[in-house]
């Protein structure tokens, strides 16, 4: 029942564009890696750069899952990708704008601007 629910998260489309580059899932099925202190589905380099700074990131598919995780990624309990448009990034600039310490990451960008990127 936890996959189920996460597969049906994971396919909602806000949740199918990466909160902190904007780039959009290659498939139908969505990303396939959850950053779990931010609660966001994120694209492969967001998740190198999670990593990066030591944020923990789980694997949508060769991950266990409990009921009580997926639920966290509901927008119920601010979770998933709109969540964190508004609360974590509300006052970052736009995708690939400029702010004092660099550059918000857009797609494209090689991993060193996603690994300096500092949420706001």
């Amino acid at each position: 029942p936890a996959e189920a629910l996460l597969k049906k998260i994971r396919k909602l489309d806000i949740n199918r564009i990466c909160p902190n580059c904007g780039s959009e899932s290659s498939t139908n099925l969505g990303f396939g890696s959850v950053c779990v202190k931010f609660k966001t589905f994120v694209c492969d380099l967001c998740k190198t750069s999670h990593q990066a700074i030591s944020h923990r990131v789980k694997s949508v598919s060769m991950s266990e899952w409990t009921m009580d995780e997926v639920k966290e990624l509901t927008i119920d309990r601010m979770g998933g990708n709109e969540a964190a448009l508004h609360v974590w990034l509300g006052n970052a600039p736009p995708i690939g704008g400029r702010y004092a310490g660099g550059r918000r990451p857009k797609k494209g960008d090689g991993v060193d601007v996603f690994i300096y990127f500092r949420l706001l």
